[in-house]
């Protein structure tokens, strides 16, 4: 059969699985009182899971993506920044804001962000 169809049969089934690996990937962040996890899931099986403590944290930024979507970014201190696009339900973000307050982060909105806010 693979001769009949070439290589692309193979480059086929190689895309495939690269895009089923692709899209078993989740994310999963959750606040709680003391601290903060992130984890990344592979077929809902933790691969990384990070907790993230209020001293390890330089700022909380506030941004608007696209059109009227909230996002977030967690700077840490030493580490990669946490990025949180789509957080559900859109309370969340004010859970997070809340966290921050409460263990004197810093949070800097953007403009687009305030705009956002003033829409609710």
């Amino acid at each position: 059969m693979s001769t009949y169809y070439g290589r692309s049969l193979s480059l086929f089934l190689f895309i495939l699985l690269i895009a089923i690996g692709l899209a078993s990937f989740r994310f999963k962040f959750t606040i709680h009182t003391d601290h903060l996890i992130y984890e990344i899931l592979l077929f809902n099986k933790p691969i990384i899971q990070k907790e993230i403590y209020p001293g390890q944290v330089n700022q909380l930024k506030l941004i608007r993506v696209g059109w009227a979507k909230k996002s977030a970014i967690i700077k840490v201190k030493k580490g990669i920044n946490i990025r949180l696009s789509v957080l559900e339900p859109q309370e969340a973000y004010e859970h997070l804001i809340g966290f921050a307050e409460k263990h004197d982060i810093m949070i800097f909105k953007t403009k687009d962000y305030l705009i956002l806010e003033r829409m609710k």
